[in-house]
Order: structure tokens, then sequence, then C-alpha cells
């Protein structure tokens, strides 16, 4: 037979005891690995600062692709990971742009990409060539 008791440690953690009855009526405390944290700060991530495409201009071949990715930084200048961005192309026809930032060359010509984090842009130059002697 167990009995449970719960023992307030510290504002932001909760253990949970169990108590055991042994034979011969002796008793034991055996701690469990249960800990809680009661006082989790749900204060929103600081805001966006800098947004930046790395890299800022490339060069690509028609029908091929190259992956851009956005670096952030709040007012602090911590890096910020885990934010939704946003990519556009200015010119679809020349060269698009996935939700994840992948580029892929469409047609000889050049477009700027463009990527939005908050209130935060940054854009790549992107020209698209086609290979001498093709």
């Amino acid at each position: 037979m167990s009995r449970y008791a719960r023992l307030l440690i510290a504002p932001a953690v909760v253990r949970l005891v169990t108590i055991s009855a042994l034979p011969r009526g002796l008793a034991a405390l055996t701690a469990s690995a249960l800990q809680v944290a009661a006082c989790q700060s749900t204060a929103p991530p600081p805001p966006i600062a800098a947004v930046t495409i790395e890299p800022e201009s490339i060069e690509v071949v028609v029908r091929g692709a190259v992956q851009l990715t956005a670096v952030m930084w709040d007012a602090s200048g911590r890096s910020a990971r885990g934010r939704v961005v946003t990519w556009a192309s200015s010119d679809p026809s020349v060269a698009t742009v996935s939700a994840a930032g992948l580029v892929t060359a469409r047609l000889t010509g050049s477009t700027t990409v463009t990527v939005t984090c908050e209130d935060q842009r940054a854009t790549a130059v992107i020209i698209v060539f086609v290979p001498m002697g093709v």
C-alpha cells in the first residue's frame, strides 16, 4: 500500500514523494523523479530588431537551386531562432522561393528575394544565367 504526499520545496518546484509500507512495519520514503516547474515564464520572446539573408547576392544557373538562410537578432544582439518568416520573390518568372528559403532559378534575369520576420525585412539579389556554350 502506498500513500502520496506533496511537499512544497520551493515556489517553483513541487516534488512527489511516495510513502511505502515495508514488511514488519518498517516504512521507507522514496522520492519520485517527478518535478514540476510551477512558475515558468510565459513572457513573449523579445521582438526582432534585425534580419539579414545569407548570402546577400548569388548567381544561379537556369534550373539550378540555392538555399537562402534568414538570420535574426533581438535588440540585445542575441540570435533569435524559431521565429516565423515569410519569403517572397519580386519576379517569380525568373526565380521562385519556397517557404523554407529554397530559391529555384527559372529564366535568365534577376530578381529580389525578400524575407520578413515580424516588422523587419531583408533582401537578397538573385541573378539567373545560362552558362556559356549551352
